[in-house]
């Protein structure tokens, strides 16, 4: 599997429920960030995947850093990130 599917598998699975959070958010992060070929994305997903980078290298499961605002992303953020990256995705398949 590529990268790149690796990617859509893990928002795929995400949204089904198999991933919890931290684990999707871990993964997602290191298959971006590190083992990614951006050339293999086109601009779109490139735009998109970033996005939701930014949001998965902030993520913390723990109320306490909640303190510092627009710091870090709550578990419903991330599902919120993941299902607005997913709808744009889905619409350039249209």
């Amino acid at each position: 599997m590529t990268s790149k599917e690796q990617l859509y598998y893990l928002i795929n699975e995400y949204i089904k429920g198999n991933y919890d959070t931290k684990t999707f958010c871990d993964q997602f992060t290191i298959i971006f960030n590190t083992e990614t070929d951006y050339e293999d994305l086109n601009e779109v997903e490139n735009k998109l995947f970033l996005e939701l980078s930014s949001v998965t290298t902030r993520f913390s499961p723990y109320e306490k850093d909640f303190v510092f605002q627009n710091m870090y992303y709550t578990e419903q953020e991330v599902k919120r990130e993941v299902l607005e990256i997913k709808r744009k995705l889905n619409s350039l398949k249209k």
